[in-house]
């Protein structure tokens, strides 16, 4: 039995997790959020976080990524306790953030990050890859997506900066 399993990994390799690159991605580091819209074709730009969300996006160099978006304003609750949440504080609540997590891969030929999706706070995204187009310029990360709702088409822009140690203090 283990000379079977030894030739099977022998010849389809090992299914293990993947080793991190030798070289690392330039996406690596964290990334605060510093545009975030939605725009239908031919129509003007939508802002579901806010005109100033706050955001984190960060890729690790093992192949690991999580982002959170946070609308602002973001909203309160009015009791200041966590076991008091109103359901339409709850509903305010969960539509003032978005959060996903799970690993990534870089294709930099196309200039796409795939993000594939292990955790969803909204539940859409689970088990899913998102194709991210990127443009990378110094420490300015641009994400864009494409996708259709409602039977129109949209585009989205996120723009993110590099942080760099001692910022966010």
């Amino acid at each position: 039995m283990v000379i079977l399993c030894v030739a099977l990994f022998t010849t389809l390799g090992w299914a293990g997790p993947a080793n991190p690159p030798s070289t690392p991605s330039p996406l690596v580091g964290s990334w605060r959020l510093i545009t975030y819209e939605d725009r239908p074709d031919a129509s003007s730009p939508v802002f579901p976080f806010g005109r100033s969300p706050k955001g984190l996006l960060i890729y690790t160099s093992t192949g690991q990524m999580s982002i959170q978006i946070m609308k602002q304003p973001h909203p309160g609750v009015a009791s200041g306790d966590e076991d008091r949440v109103t359901p339409a504080e709850k509903q305010a609540l969960f539509d003032a953030f978005m959060a996903y997590f799970g690993t990534y891969s870089v294709d930099a030929t196309r200039g796409v990050v795939t993000h594939h999706v292990e955790g969803d706070l909204w539940g859409v995204f689970d088990g899913k890859d998102e194709d991210r187009p990127f443009e990378l310029s110094g420490d300015r990360l641009t994400l864009k997506t494409r996708w259709q709702s409602g039977g129109r088409n949209w585009s989205g822009l996120r723009v993110f900066e590099r942080l760099r140690p001692g910022d966010g203090r």
